[in-house]
């Protein structure tokens, strides 16, 4: 009689497991082996009877037993990395814990507080608009939507006329939300831009290229509280002025907040605030009370005019920038370009304005 035929010795590991895997994807293998799962411990032990052998593992068995180890190992390595040195010393021991949690350190604290203190929703978004054309005669492609936030409202009667180029936009809402940082609660008043698509909109001459916008003051109330109006209230030369029986009087330094993140913007230029030259001395006169920049008095002193030919803005700020870099050339300025605006030098700096042009 023949030696018995001896079962080959498991394989390693890996190889068992990986069989494993191959026969639970493919359990038609098994019969295309002639291996029936439920009669498997019956054929094993009359085969092993006959032979007098010890009862052997079948291929399966081995691939099973070894996908368990598998795992195991695998979790107890996981477990044991997971440990932290423990130390006697409570100063490492506490940094130990705060660094396993990731707090930050007094160095990522401080970078969190000069971080720039409000962010606009546009200052996340692309910018296809391009303006084109002059203010007063111009269109406006791809402009894009100022919306209302904690900062900023506009009024009823411009929900159609709402749009502009990202730099107005971004300009708009960046100084809203420093006035608010400065001044908790402000809301800013936002009047007229543009249409859709720019063109000429009733009753203005300009406002259609998307670089205008109608911005109406913060103003108090009769006790020289704060308050919201979000309507335009029409000043006189003392700066108060009535709306609906309720008297209203002008926010020097809040309206120069604004002004001065306007004029302080580091990409996009103002080249007119148009209002009466009645709240031109009081915006003045605040900057020189709290020892503004002196070159954002200077820029304030151009900038800041009462229109020579039309209505004096007395009820709102009438801002307008320049054109973009990359609108040009179809967008088109007219002078006068100041001596911090990159154009200075390409015509002089005198103004050109056509009547009813603001």
């Amino acid at each position: 009689m023949g030696k018995p035929r001896l079962q080959k010795p498991c394989k390693t590991l890996a190889e068992r497991a990986l069989s494993l895997g191959m026969r639970v994807l493919q359990p038609a293998h098994w019969h295309l082996r002639g291996f029936r799962p439920h009669l498997a411990s019956r054929n094993m032990g009359n085969h092993d009877s006959q032979r007098g052998a010890r009862p052997r593992l079948v291929p399966w068995a081995c691939a099973l037993v070894a996908t368990s180890l598998v795992w195991m190992s695998g979790s107890w390595g996981t477990f044991a990395s997971a440990e932290l040195p423990v130390t006697g010393n409570p100063v490492l021991r506490e940094a130990q814990h705060a660094e396993s949690h990731a707090e930050p350190s007094d160095a990522d604290l401080d970078k969190i507080a000069r971080m720039p203190r409000s962010i606009s929703p546009s200052d996340i978004e692309p910018n296809p608009s391009v303006s084109v054309g002059y203010p007063n005669r111009g269109l406006l492609r791809f402009g894009m939507r100022i919306n209302d936030d904690k900062a900023l409202k506009v009024k009823v009667g411009s929900q159609d006329t709402r749009h502009a180029t990202g730099e107005l936009i971004r300009l708009i809402e960046r100084a809203a939300h420093e006035v608010a940082f400065r001044y908790p609660r402000a809301e800013l008043t936002v009047g007229d831009l543009s249409r859709p698509g720019g063109g000429r909109f009733r009753p203005h001459v300009s406002h259609q290229s998307g670089r205008d916008v109608d911005l109406g003051f913060y103003l108090l109330d009769r006790r020289s509280s704060p308050v919201n109006a979000h309507v335009f209230v029409r000043l006189n030369n003392k700066a108060m002025g009535k709306q609906w029986g309720s008297l209203y009087k002008f926010d020097a330094a809040r309206n120069w907040a604004l002004v001065e993140s306007m004029l302080s913007h580091p990409t996009t230029d103002v080249q007119h605030i148009f209002v009466s030259n009645a709240i031109k001395r009081r915006l003045l006169n605040q900057g020189i009370k709290e020892r503004a920049n002196p070159e954002v008095l200077m820029r304030a002193r151009r900038v800041i005019t009462q229109p020579r030919h039309g209505a004096p803005h007395r009820s709102h700020f009438h801002v307008r920038i320049y054109c973009a870099d990359d609108d040009r050339p179809m967008c088109k300025d007219r002078p006068p370009f100041y001596s911090w605006h990159q154009r200075a030098n390409q015509a002089p700096a005198v103004s050109t304005l056509k009547p009813n042009d603001s």
